[in-house]
């Protein structure tokens, strides 16, 4: 783990923060909610085949445990494409108290007291937090959506829509699976080499018949690429598959599992 990184536990509550970023945020785990079964028991996710009341307790729990305003949690769409979207004040509570108007699987805001939340079993989800012009974006990245460049299109949007300074931004690549346990065919190597060319190559390693890819590091490198300082770009350095005591791994449960959130709030 990341020195900078910060396991925290208030009762049955248990999430991890990074030291860099001053606003309230959280990457969460499997406890401190009330869901039951396959989904015990901070589950975030409302398609996981929880009961819906559950869901919307656990969100009601996550805000007050972290001090946020749980009736303006804004929420991803997480369909493994490339949009960005900007959260205005008239998409407050999508996703949660309103319908999902969008297809993100990033949004950024600069309105205060408004969390944003990605989510994650696996994937990669970036925070993102300007100190210098006080914007936020969360980001949900898996193989596809890493090598389609959404994390860089995501520093794009937020730059040129919220006035965000790419040499002050700060990135936190939050708990996902790391380049030991991301095991695959050839077809995922290969569609991203499509995608980015010679980069990727340092970030596959080949074992016998499969390869294992290292999708942290290809997301320090494109956000580096997209102006972030070498030092503002933090990988957390935890793998869900390894840890999946405390994270659900969709590798490890198959699919039969509860989602993990990355939350950040102005």
């Amino acid at each position: 783990m990341n020195e900078s990184m910060c396991r925290v536990q208030r009762g049955s509550f248990v999430y991890y923060t990074c030291r860099r970023i001053p606003v309230r945020h959280a990457f969460t785990t499997k406890f401190g909610g009330v869901s039951t079964g396959a989904c015990e028991s901070l589950n975030l996710g409302f398609n996981r085949g929880d009961e819906l009341e559950n869901v919307r307790e656990n969100y009601r729990l996550l805000g007050e445990a972290l001090g946020v305003d749980e009736t303006r949690m804004t929420l991803t769409k997480q369909i493994h494409d490339t949009q960005v979207s900007v959260v205005t004040e008239d998409k407050v509570g999508m996703g949660l108290h309103r319908p999902m108007e969008w297809q993100s699987d990033a949004i950024v805001t600069a309105l205060a007291d408004t969390p944003i939340i990605g989510f994650y079993a696996d994937c990669v989800v970036t925070l993102l937090y300007d100190p210098a012009t006080h914007t936020a974006g969360v980001c949900h990245s898996g193989w596809r959506g890493m090598a389609a460049g959404i994390l860089p299109k995501t520093v794009d949007v937020m730059a040129e829509q919220l006035g965000t300074k790419r040499e002050s931004l700060i990135a936190v690549l939050g708990p996902s699976i790391r380049q030991e346990c991301f095991e695959t065919d050839a077809d995922v190597p290969e569609a991203m080499e499509e995608l980015l060319g010679a980069q990727v190559h340092p970030f596959i390693m080949e074992k016998g018949p499969k390869f294992h890819v290292d999708l942290q590091g290809i997301g320090v490198k494109l956000l580096q690429d997209a102006g972030l300082s070498a030092e503002n770009v933090i990988d957390s350095g935890i793998c869900t598959m390894c840890h999946s005591d405390e994270f659900w791994s969709h590798r490890v449960t198959h699919g039969v599992r509860g989602v993990q959130g990355g939350m950040i709030c102005l």
